[in-house]
């Protein structure tokens, strides 16, 4: 059976020719699987040189220059050409046979354009299809010029299809001219191997959408999970809080009630307990007085006596016995005084519990304004609750705006940013700007984001009203 003449050109400028080198000397990381190393060293070159191609390319263009040719910066120096056996024919073929194949292309393009322009002929036998690179330069033998528009225009590709095949078959091979249709065996090697990479690739990134799908439907599940977690504990710790506190205030309601209305008993009996004791000291205060009053009369009377020296100092006594007091009298006044004396106790021992109550004030005061501190702590817990509400609903919404978008998947950062877009809007409509601080870079950017949006809504709505 036939087989169809697979042959593919590409011209080339100076700058592309290391690239081509790399290439066909199995240079840099291998990435190409149908590539078998352990065949490597059976690929030759039917040029032979001690120059690699880039050099070999750049002597006979510095050679050119030299005969005052001309060669410009952008002019295509080489074509790049690659001859392929099909595989089911190389399967057929011997080695001998396979090199006479690739050494009659050779041999042809060396008679066309000049052996010395033919740069490299390089047979790769390391692949399931074996093929020869072949790098040329488009020299005009008749001027000597480089001239690849004549040389290889689209008169010389026809003939060049059409002389190949002939000189192949008189070698004794059964080829003949390609019919133009690339097939899978006719491929450009580079469309070939890119063909194949591309199919990976899609299978690859096929499996990945599929992985991505799966990862994605996970992390809405552990995201709804989550969020009804939230919520839930968020609303368990609001009302575990809320209870606490009322009982609390509950508690310390009582001890106020109770301790009013000791304080209220004890401040009655104090106010009924000194006025007893000022009466009791106004009226022995009276009769201290008159008991004065009358002692200092009776001293009068005896000052107003003449005494002489030979009055007997035994009757001193009897003198003075007479301006003492009764034993009543003196019992009255000594009763009085003991309890006058009981009630200053009375009164050391009430101003004592004026001073123990009022301490036991100011603690039921500060009992208090712990239980205000809690009630302000509840209604800041609340709204911490109502800003996570708010924040896990908003952060819900731009998660099924960007599905919705066709974004499949986020990274870490974009979460971030997306987070602090949504901190900023509800901590705005709540006004708790500093829970809706970003915590890290990613977040500042959200921030960012989220002002620009309402700022261009602000100036939509403004523009609106001039309108009207």
């Amino acid at each position: 059976m036939s087989i169809e003449f697979a042959w593919n050109t590409q011209k080339n400028q100076m700058s592309d020719i290391k690239g081509k080198e790399r290439e066909q000397e199995r240079e840099g990381q291998i990435k190409n699987d149908m590539i078998d190393l352990d065949r490597t060293h059976l690929n030759y070159d039917l040029v032979v040189s001690e120059l690699n191609l880039y050099q070999r390319a750049k002597e006979r263009v510095d050679q050119l220059k030299s005969e005052n040719k001309r060669v410009q910066k952008n002019s295509v120096i080489s074509y790049s050409n690659i001859i392929t056996i099909p595989e089911s024919a190389a399967k057929k073929m011997s080695n001998e046979q396979m090199q006479d194949y690739f050494k009659t292309c050779h041999d042809y393009f060396a008679d066309r354009f000049g052996k010395e322009n033919v740069l490299s002929a390089k047979v790769h036998l390391d692949e399931t299809t074996p093929h020869m690179h072949l790098h040329f330069m488009p020299i005009d033998k008749e001027t000597g010029r480089l001239q690849a528009r004549t040389t290889m225009n689209k008169a010389a590709l026809n003939q060049i299809h059409d002389d190949i095949p002939r000189r192949l078959r008189e070698k004794g091979f059964d080829v003949v001219r390609g019919s133009g249709e690339k097939t899978k065996q006719k491929l450009d090697i580079h469309e070939y191997k890119a063909k194949l990479d591309l199919e990976k690739e899609v299978n690859a990134l096929e499996e990945e959408r599929a992985a991505l799908n799966r990862e994605i439907f996970a992390r809405k599940a552990r995201i709804d999970v989550n969020e009804q977690r939230l919520k839930k504990e968020s609303r368990e710790r609001v009302e575990k809080v809320e209870q606490e506190a009322i009982k609390e205030i509950e508690t310390i309601e009582k001890v106020m009630t109770k301790f009013e209305k000791d304080t209220s008993e004890k401040q009655e009996r104090l106010i009924m307990d000194t006025q007893d004791m000022n009466g009791l000291l106004t009226a022995t205060k009276k009769d201290l007085e008159e008991h004065q009053k009358q002692l200092n009369e009776r001293i009068d009377s005896l000052n107003e006596l003449n005494f002489n020296e030979s009055i007997n100092l035994d009757l001193k006594p009897n003198l003075l016995n007479k301006v003492s007091m009764s034993n009543e009298t003196f019992e009255e006044l000594k009763k009085r005084a003991e309890v006058a004396e009981r009630m200053q106790r009375a009164l050391r021992i009430s101003e004592q519990r004026v001073r123990t109550l009022e301490k036991s004030n100011r603690e039921k005061d500060k009992e208090l304004g712990d239980m205000f501190k809690l009630r302000i702590e509840n209604g800041y817990l609340q709204k911490q609750n109502q800003f996570l509400s708010a924040l896990v609903e908003k952060v819900r919404r731009v998660l099924e705006n960007l599905k919705d978008k066709g974004v499949l998947v986020i990274g870490k950062e974009r979460a971030s940013e997306i987070i602090g877009f949504a901190k900023h809007q509800v901590g705005l409509s709540l006004k708790m700007e500093k829970e809706a601080e970003p915590i890290n870079e990613y977040e500042a950017s959200g921030k960012e984001k989220a002002i620009q949006v309402r700022n261009e809504r602000l100036q939509r709505e403004k523009g609106s009203e001039m309108e009207r």
